[in-house]
């Protein structure tokens, strides 16, 4: 009862799951992030995309979608942690990756060690000028950040 619970508050919520056992081995996976301890859009971005550091290479949220956007329709916005995949292990793993539109939070990932490479799609609809902010949170190295202007026809 207590599982169940706990999922209708996840779902009434907004938050979605994804890739999360639905038996998890470790206590601490039924935890939910506290996603206010990193601020509401917080994150660290790569200062030049042309000369990225190793650390930048595997920890930058890097967004596939559509070169035009129509208002309205919806898409698939593919989120992957890494230009270089971020190879999960129980020491060093994405924790979570969160999609924001201007300041709405519209999709959270909580993901779990068992994850080997952190690969979500999203399926979005815009129908005014936004920004897309992608946050994703490493164990060991913190929160990184994407922002991306979406401007749909």
């Amino acid at each position: 009862m207590q599982r169940r619970a706990w999922l209708a508050g996840g779902v009434a919520s907004g938050v979605v799951l994804v890739g999360a056992p639905l038996f998890p081995k470790r206590a601490h996976a039924q935890v939910r992030p506290d996603w206010s301890a990193t601020g509401p859009l917080e994150g660290r971005e790569p200062r030049d995309l042309y000369t990225l550091t190793s650390e930048e290479r595997i920890h930058v949220p890097v967004l596939t979608l559509p070169a035009r956007l129509r208002a309205g329709r919806s898409f698939d916005l593919i989120v992957q942690v890494g230009i270089q995949p971020h190879e999960c292990t129980e020491d060093h793993h994405i924790d979570w990756i969160e999609v924001a539109l201007d300041e709405r939070r519209v999709f959270v990932a909580d993901l779990s060690s068992d994850i080997p490479f952190p690969v979500v799609r999203v399926p979005l609809a815009v129908h005014v000028a936004s920004m897309l902010t992608v946050r994703a949170r490493c164990n060991q190295h913190g929160v990184w950040r994407t922002q991306r202007a979406l401007e749909p026809v």
